[in-house]
């Protein structure tokens, strides 16, 4: 399963796509009890249209499948319905579950619950998981979250790690501190990685800074005009339009 590059992953795009079969409780059972994945998933979705009651006990128990896709969208389905047990099970998922995939859907399910509860834990959960999926689930989340010192402080970790996905998040999380009290921290980390190796962590930082209306990130945009990759360049000029968009300066072209 990989992760959607706009911030979810693929289970939960395929969650909200199956159509529903499975209408009644013991329909829904008998789905989940058989062998064929898709009716199997489709019960599941079903469950968002019945009572917390009636649905928690059918995740829990969907929770112990040998099989990565029915625990993710059981992750889902109890982030949903957000039960204390619900959150108590998907924190052992994010903790201890063997497939990535799984913990990477616990871990936004878990934000569902509420920043004020999670926010510790999945700060906890990033640091303590180096996976790239379940860092990418978690910075997704994060973006949401409302704290700029929160959200500094996830994207710095991530820009200290080595996988390029997880850089590329972070990057791109640094975009909401712009008109923050934390946008020169973060404009700053975004130009110092305007320069990294990677083209492609230079072809974020560059597409990132077109969120930061100041003169120095119009001119880094500027100079990366005549960066050696083409991607770099065509994402500093699609930065520099969207700086242009806004007050004008000598830096204008």
């Amino acid at each position: 399963m990989q992760a959607d590059p706009r911030g979810g992953s693929s289970s939960a795009r395929r969650w909200k796509s199956l159509q529903y079969i499975a209408v009644d409780l013991p329909a829904i059972r008998a789905a989940l009890s058989g062998h064929d994945h898709s009716q199997r998933l489709q019960a599941l979705v079903a469950l968002r249209h019945h009572s917390t009651a009636d649905a928690e006990p059918i995740l829990l128990m969907a929770l112990e499948s040998d099989t990565f896709i029915i625990r993710s969208f059981a992750c889902m389905g109890l982030g949903r319905k957000r039960t204390e047990a619900g959150f108590h099970a998907l924190l052992e998922r994010a903790q201890q579950d063997k497939d990535p995939n799984v913990r990477a859907e616990a871990a936004s399910a878990l934000s569902w619950f509420g920043f004020e509860r999670c926010t510790s834990l999945l700060l906890q959960l990033f640091s303590q998981d180096d996976h790239w999926l379940v860092r990418h689930s978690i910075l997704a989340a994060l973006s949401e979250c409302g704290d700029p010192d929160v959200q500094l402080q996830v994207a710095r970790h991530g820009l200290e790690g080595d996988d390029d996905t997880v850089r590329c998040s972070a990057l791109e999380l640094l975009g909401v501190l712009a008109d923050s009290p934390l946008e020169g921290e973060a404009e700053t980390l975004l130009l110092a990685a305007s320069h990294d190796d990677n083209p492609w962590i230079r072809r974020t930082a560059a597409r990132t800074i077109g969120s930061f209306p100041g003169e120095t990130a119009r001119r880094r945009c500027l100079e990366l005009r005549q960066d050696s990759d083409y991607r770099v360049v065509a994402a500093s000029m699609e930065a520099t339009l969207k700086l242009d968009s806004g007050p004008r300066s000598e830096f204008s072209v």
